[in-house]
């Protein structure tokens, strides 16, 4: 984990949920680029909002909580 980011940035091998209308989508963070995009193998279906070509802005899920959750990589 990069200093000061906090427990909320995501990092490789974090399980992330994320909640869109009702639904829950999980997935895990398989990368991350060095322009902070957040890349996720989901595991069912795709949430309508995520892009395999561009990721999620890891700020983004840092800032909504209402949204995203992290189950953080015990390393």
């Amino acid at each position: 984990m990069q200093v000061g980011r906090g427990t909320r940035w995501p990092q490789i091998g974090d399980l992330l949920t994320e909640k869109v209308n009702g639904r829950e989508y999980v997935g895990l963070v398989y990368k991350i680029t060095p322009d902070d995009s957040v890349f996720i193998i989901w595991s069912g279906k795709t949430p309508h909002g995520y892009y395999k070509e561009y990721g999620y802005s890891a700020t983004n899920i840092h800032n909504q909580y209402h949204k995203f959750s992290l189950v953080k990589t015990c390393k």
